[in-house]
């Protein structure tokens, strides 16, 4: 069994989310609720709750206040939140669960059990961190990642990338610091995620990263070699990319 506080500033949603809990998730217990950082902070400390369901608009500051007066966290945290697309980078970016209002109920009952069978304090701590560093008030973008692989968690500089290759229903990040780094998630999901940070789907299997970018060969076929040696196909539907960085590269 595992305990949860929850907290969110407006009455409806903790006894919505509440009453989700006690019919769905039979393995979790609802033990308090909170509407501001600074009850959330003082529940936190009095009860010790195993999951903490944390909305980022609270009734004093939000959720990011809250968690900026810890050093480090001992809970499983899953926001709760209504659509803001850089909250939401930012959770995909550490490789945290959240969960739109309104709830979905199966959406919810999947959080929960990737926390039961995956989680551990270690990888929480780091996870949190990575969250905080990404949406510090000096920084800009999202630079820290997540990547969770066979062999555990490995928190990355997005300039440490060098490209990403799609293998099957995984990803192979190809890093400059040290070996590959294989992830059970598509390419397109990584996609989506890092072109605001300058990356470039070049190929069906080949996200690559801009500013690791050498030269743009044309001949015997178009390819982009990358500063750690390795070429990179790019696709007929893709010519303009090539055109468009061998542009920068020539100005």
């Amino acid at each position: 069994m595992f305990t949860a506080l929850i907290v969110d500033d407006e009455l409806n949603s903790r006894q919505t989310l509440a009453y989700l809990l006690s019919h769905f998730c039979p393995t979790v217990r609802v033990i308090g609720e909170a509407e501001g950082v600074e009850s959330a902070y003082t529940s936190i400390q009095k009860l010790n709750p195993d999951i903490v369901f944390l909305d980022l608009q609270l009734a004093d500051g939000n959720g990011f206040d809250l968690l900026r007066m810890f050093e480090e966290v001992h809970f499983m945290l899953i926001i709760v939140t209504a659509y803001q697309e850089y909250a939401i980078r930012a959770f995909k970016y550490c490789a945290l669960d959240y969960l739109l209002k309104p709830i979905d109920v199966n959406s919810l009952v999947d959080a929960v059990d990737r926390l039961q069978h995956s989680f551990s304090s270690q990888e929480a701590n780091r996870k949190f961190q990575v969250l905080l560093s990404n949406t510090s008030a000096c920084s800009k973008k999202c630079k820290k990642l997540v990547l969770k692989s066979l062999e555990g968690l490995r928190v990355v500089e997005t300039d440490e990338i060098v490209r990403c290759e799609s293998h099957n229903n995984t990803t192979e990040f190809i890093l400059t610091t040290e070996q590959g780094v294989m992830v059970s998630k598509t390419l397109k999901e990584y996609e989506e995620l890092l072109a605001p940070e300058g990356f470039i789907r070049c190929h069906q299997s080949h996200l690559i990263n801009k500013r690791h970018v050498k030269e743009v060969l044309r001949f015997p076929s178009p390819t982009i070699r990358m500063d750690n040696g390795d070429e990179v196909p790019v696709s007929v539907r893709k010519r303009d990319i090539l055109r468009a960085i061998a542009g920068k590269q020539n100005g």
